[in-house]
């Protein structure tokens, strides 16, 4: 597969077959995607590959989080280490969990200090607007960390009036309870609040034959004001704040005391837009602040506390006033905080050696329309305070080879950003971050074809990713160095239809994510998964059914593989009221026993939840 994926994939677009339904189709509706290249355009003219959900079809699937969701779409796997609340990774496209960006309706939600973001799981779906996911590299407008892709959350609702009551509950004694309401505080201001607490006992997330299960409990909420201030100005304020606690194994294996995790994080962000004739300006600044600590289950006894801060301003400005050409640029600044604290086993923790740093960007976009040729370019150069500059760059094309076929080609470099811990770690036991190191880098590219017809919808890409001076901690000294390659290629295909009133999805990945300096596969991939997902509306009941197969895939650098699962989740809902709905949900319907990764230290399985019921109402206001 490693000498022959991009080539067979080539020759596959190709494929005259995909030509012979072309005669009467015409393109469907256009979905609009900012988060491309940080400007609104249409699906069809945003040449990387973007996959959009709306709120309506979140509903349909009854998902619980943003993890529900994702898990669902091209390109994306969803690794998790116990519940949703637990050490969760998304890999989007083979790459590392911190080699994707996630947004929080625009807000970065990486954290200075590890690099990641590992609990989209306690994001409740009830809060979520819209998800937006562009595969593959996006550094050139965004910086750092958007290697495998980025992912943006959206919880600003659409101009409309609700007020809406959640109430759900069903096995290992889920609970979640949450409340929207959004609509017009005044002729030109609009507001919005969402609250949700939730929370489980959990279930024995080990193979091991233990007394024990793992909960959570979660609280989130999120709220805003727009204002219209006249023709040109308006301005607006958005705040976020979550706090969850979460069990997980002790350090020396699943017989010795759980530990508990406490985060508490909160995001508040401000902006100013003018907008006049074929020019907009925007302006937002964004606080952003988690703490999070880790202590004994029992006695409650903190271990450790992690302190990270990021204030960010961005401005951001387009311009369309020149025929088919839209440029974008702006300037994005962001000064982090971290500290380390607390105490390991009545050792005191070591602080990190630097406390801050900060990052300028600027960067230029511009998409323009030769319609049926369409042309994409950007660039961005960033200069950190702690390892240095990076300039990225990306170009795409896109050719509409007949009204409903567009072959597309893109090709894009990018890096993720050293961590706190990677540069300045240090602890009692010899243990040190290194502050020589330098960021991943990576270099892609990609052909696709999408087909756009009445009655169905496709897309067919190949890709491939080389990224290099891989952060690898030494296995003796655990000082982290740049050492490692991978080759991550891949095809995706994607199929939308209707067969009567029922709705499909059918998704393909096929991939070989190979560790180059190893020759091996990487950690937790599989080279395939497919997805099936199926919705069904008649009058007022719907339906929807979620069939996700993982192949086979290795965990513990190599010495062990996970065998292959298939889960099915089965959900329904039946409109009582014009105000009241009814729902019900099965996740892993026929009870399929799975392991989700290795835990190489305790030497034991993580495993998926067994068979679970749940059921809920909503109730509108």
């Amino acid at each position: 597969m490693n000498k022959s994926i991009l080539a067979t994939a080539i020759v596959s677009l190709y494929a005259p077959a995909l030509f012979a339904q072309d005669t009467d189709s015409t393109k469907v509706d256009e979905t609009i995607v900012v988060t491309a290249n940080r400007f609104e355009q249409t699906q069809t003219s945003a040449l990387a590959s973007v996959s959009v959900v709306e709120r309506e079809q979140i509903k349909q699937l009854q998902a619980d989080s943003a993890y529900d969701v994702l898990k669902t779409l091209p390109g994306v796997e969803v690794r998790g280490q116990g519940t949703k609340a637990s050490n969760n990774s998304v890999f989007l496209r083979g790459s590392n969990s911190n080699q994707t960006l996630i947004l929080l309706d625009g807000v970065r939600l990486n954290t200075a200090a590890g690099g990641t973001y590992n609990t989209l799981g306690l994001i409740p779906a009830f809060a979520i607007e819209r998800i937006e996911v562009v595969r593959g590299p996006r550094a050139a407008v965004y910086g750092a960390d958007a290697i495998g892709g980025v992912i943006a959350i959206i919880t600003k609702p659409s101009n409309e009036s609700v007020h809406e009551l959640t109430l759900n509950g069903g096995s290992n004694n889920y609970h979640q309870e949450g409340w929207r309401s959004a609509g017009d505080l005044s002729d030109s201001a609009q507001g919005h609040i969402v609250v949700s607490n939730e929370g489980s006992k959990g279930y024995n997330i080990t193979d091991q034959d233990i007394d024990q299960d793992f909960g959570y409990k979660s609280q989130f909420a999120t709220g805003g004001v727009t204002k219209q201030i006249n023709n040109n100005w308006s301005a607006g304020f958005n705040g976020v704040w979550q706090r969850y606690e979460n069990q997980y194994v002790g350090d020396f294996g699943p017989a010795g005391t759980a530990k508990r995790q406490e985060t508490e994080s909160y995001i508040v962000s401000g902006n100013v837009n003018y907008l006049v004739d074929d020019f907009n300006s925007s302006l937002q600044i964004n606080f952003s602040a988690e703490e999070q600590s880790d202590g004994d289950d029992v006695t409650n006894a903190p271990r450790s506390f992690i302190d990270s801060k990021r204030t960010s301003v961005l401005w951001v400005n387009t311009y369309t006033g020149i025929d088919a050409v839209t440029l974008n640029g702006g300037v994005d600044y962001s000064y982090d905080e971290a500290n380390n604290s607390g105490e390991i086993y009545g050792t005191p923790v070591q602080d990190f050696t630097e406390n801050t740093r900060n990052n300028t960007g600027v960067f230029v976009t511009t998409a323009i329309d030769l319609s049926p040729v369409l042309v994409e370019a950007s660039v961005r150069h960033d200069e950190n305070s702690a390892y240095g500059g990076n300039t990225t760059w990306g170009i795409g094309a896109g050719w509409f080879i007949t009204d409903s076929i567009q072959l597309t080609s893109n090709y894009g470099t990018a890096f993720r950003a050293p961590t706190f811990f990677d540069l300045f770690y240090s602890d009692a036991f010899g243990g040190s971050g290194n502050p020589d190191l330098e960021p991943e880098k990576s270099e892609s590219f990609e052909v696709g074809l999408n087909g756009y017809y009445d009655l169905f919808t496709w897309q067919l890409v190949a890709y491939q990713n080389d990224i290099e001076n891989l952060i690898v901690a030494d296995p003796l000294t655990f000082v982290p160095s740049n050492v490692e390659e991978a080759r991550i290629q891949g095809i995706e295909l994607s199929l939308d239809f209707d067969t009567g009133p029922i709705r499909h999805t059918l998704v393909g990945d096929w991939k070989d994510p190979q560790d180059r300096t190893n020759d091996r596969q990487l950690d937790r991939r599989a080279k395939q998964n497919y997805k099936w997902i199926a919705g069904y509306n008649y009058e007022a009941l719907g339906l929807s059914l979620a069939t996700n197969y993982t192949g086979e895939r290795p965990d513990a650098k190599g010495t062990v593989e996970l065998d292959s699962y298939i889960t099915v989740d089965f959900a329904g809902s039946y409109q009582v009221t014009d105000n009241l709905d009814v729902k019900f949900k099965v996740d892993n319907l026929f009870d399929e026993d799975y392991e989700t990764s290795y835990d190489s230290f305790n030497q034991f399985y993580w495993v998926g939840a067994e068979r679970s019921y749940y059921a809920g109402i909503d109730y509108r206001f």
